[in-house]
């Protein structure tokens, strides 16, 4: 597999949703699940020293916080990364690495604070911190500004600089023509990533262009994602499509399951019932390549979803795309009785 690693921002982004409210007991469940789920980078939350510390929410004034909110959580494999929108978070709040949970912070800047920004990405880099190049809305640069902007990202070798579609206006050429851009222009060890919105309902689809072109041209990657898409505006590429497709395009082990398992007991209370678009339930059936009817009764006899994915991923072929009612309720019946608790009635 070449290097791609995979990064959640749903306690970041998605905060733009609840204004990071998500409560103390969904923070350590979405973190707990994340680590469980073998994510690499664990976006934590905002830096703000505008916005005092509050338990039940993702948005800290400084990295002493991040420790009363998760310091007795496991990260197990993971990177831990905090964001800070330049000149909202000073370094006075900024403790030196070696006495910080966070392994590395994002920077987001707008264009015209460029130069500012990137010093201060040059100071976390001193406390020791891995450091995340943010260019806020990157259709904003033009393709000389982007040479510049790649230059001076050399001098400073951050750990990685995204493509940031602030949003959503990127269509797969496009993107793949900022990839050629930044691949060439960047050093080689520096990774590149993406962070798109779904405005055009194209930030899935733009993750999938970027993992060939990286995979090509052998340029480290990565991609952000969100539990159940969850973010600002149209919000991100929902972060278990990306898992279940890394899983079966580049021999990743993310455990989409346990993603499920998150969505299911804390993203889904916060999520109001679509009356259309992209919905959980429809990618259990895609991903099993199955007739969503299956999934339907399975909803209705109140599974869990990580149980539906599991039941649904053993279907007999030949069973899949034909709903076979009398099969199912079988099936169901007998993973109820494995699992140790009884079917609901309808």
């Amino acid at each position: 597999m070449f290097d791609i690693q995979l990064l959640d921002c749903t306690l970041r982004d998605g905060g733009f949703a609840n204004d990071w409210q998500f409560g103390q007991e969904n923070i350590i469940g979405i973190f707990e699940g994340l680590t469980a789920a073998g994510v690499d980078i664990i976006e934590v939350g905002f830096l703000d020293e505008r916005r005092p510390f509050d338990k039940d929410r993702s948005i800290m004034p400084g990295t002493d916080s991040v420790g009363k909110l998760y310091g007795k959580l496991s990260r197990k494999s993971a990177l831990l990364v905090g964001m800070i929108d330049y000149g909202t978070c000073p370094l006075s709040q900024i403790k030196p690495r070696a006495k910080s949970m966070l392994d590395g912070i994002r920077v987001i800047f707008k264009k015209h604070l460029l130069t500012k920004a990137l010093g201060f990405c040059a100071a976390l880099k001193e406390l020791g911190y891995l450091v995340f190049v943010q260019p806020v809305s990157i259709t904003d640069y033009s393709d000389a500004d982007i040479k510049d902007l790649a230059s001076l990202t050399n001098q400073l070798h951050p750990y990685a600089l995204s493509i940031v579609d602030t949003y959503g206006l990127l269509h797969q050429e496009e993107v793949l023509r900022y990839f050629d851009l930044f691949h060439h222009a960047l050093s080689p060890d520096i990774r590149l990533g993406f962070h798109g919105h779904n405005n055009f309902q194209m930030a899935y689809a733009n993750c999938i262009s970027m993992v060939h072109a990286a995979r090509t041209a052998k340029r480290p990657l990565m991609l952000d994602g969100s539990l159940y898409g969850m973010g600002k505006s149209a919000g991100n590429a929902p972060l278990e499509l990306l898992a279940q497709y890394l899983n079966h395009s580049v021999g990743a082990c993310y455990d989409v399951g346990a993603l499920l398992e998150v969505i299911d007991r804390h993203i889904t209370k916060q999520y109001p019932a679509p009356c259309w678009g992209y919905n959980v339930f429809y990618f259990l059936a895609a991903a099993n390549a199955c007739h969503p009817n299956y999934v339907t009764y399975l909803m209705q006899q109140g599974l869990p979803l990580s149980s539906a994915y599991v039941l649904l991923g053993n279907l007999e072929k030949s069973k899949r795309l034909i709903f076979d009612k009398a099969y199912i309720e079988e099936l169901c019946h007998q993973h109820q009785k494995e699992a140790g608790y009884a079917t609901l009635s309808l």
